[in-house]
């Protein structure tokens, strides 16, 4: 019985450590791993598993800038409850899809995979794991549009998107902020503002060229008005032309300047 109220709050009680298979993963694609329970000084009945993706995102609190936690999608990996006996060991294997729009790893933004086991009358032991992001094809084609033309990323940040915007997509989004300096736009514009937005069969670019624009929320507060310097295009992520991707990108600068 005292052993039994111990694993109730935590002590004795089982244990989750997820192992992933490759730690890098690209938006749209699989992550694999093996969940590895291991049961505690008592046997206890594991009601769900539950993968978290979690990332950072920017926001104000009292005028200040702070980061939190955003979940970005909770998958269940469990179909019943099952009961995990003292000492023993349990592993659950899976294979997940990234979420589209998971912010890529660059600059200061964080992503992670966080384990939870849900069970009751007790502290629900976690688990973290960090990712590393990296661009899918798709993305791979504006990022390198955006280097070809000379342009150089300062900055990322991940913040929240206004409700008009969201479309049914996380009301969160990533901003590559570019210097560019090095492209031939460099003696007009100081900065250059990228927001890749993707769902299943198309990616959307949003563009900020107006220097006095630096966050997510006047960016997007601009796509309905009839400001010039915002500018945004969807294509069929299959049939992404770089070439095409080069001259959109030219065009939507140059009608700002």
């Amino acid at each position: 019985m005292f052993k039994k109220i111990l694993s109730s709050i935590g002590i004795g009680a089982a244990k989750v450590d997820t192992r992933l298979n490759e730690s890098h993963c690209t938006p749209g694609g699989e992550l694999t791993g093996v969940v590895h329970i291991e049961g505690g000084s008592v046997e206890q009945s594991v009601d769900s598993i539950y993968l978290f993706f979690n990332t950072l995102y920017k926001h104000e609190v009292n005028d200040k800038s702070t980061y939190s936690t955003f979940t970005i999608e909770k998958i269940l990996l469990n179909e019943a409850p099952f009961m995990i006996g003292p000492g023993e060991v349990k592993e659950i294997p899976f294979t997940v899809n990234v979420p589209f729009n998971t912010p890529l790893s660059v600059s200061q933004s964080k992503s992670w995979i966080e384990t939870g086991l849900d069970i009751a009358q007790a502290v629900d032991p976690k688990d973290e794991d960090a990712i590393t992001v990296q661009p899918n094809a798709a993305q791979q084609v504006i990022l390198d549009a955006m280097d070809e033309l000379g342009f150089r990323l300062k900055k990322a940040d991940t913040e929240m998107l206004p409700a008009r915007h969201r479309s049914g997509r996380l009301p969160i989004a990533q901003e590559l902020e570019y210097s560019a300096n090095g492209s031939r736009f460099g003696r007009q514009l100081d900065e250059v503002e990228v927001v890749i937005l993707q769902e299943e069969g198309s990616i959307e670019l949003l563009i900020q060229v107006d220097r006095s624009v630096h966050d997510l929320g006047s960016l997007f507060a601009d796509l309905t008005g009839t400001d010039e310097s915002t500018h945004r295009v969807r294509y069929d992520a299959a049939r992404l032309s770089p070439a095409e991707v080069r001259r959109d990108i030219e065009s939507m600068i140059e009608q700002s300047i």
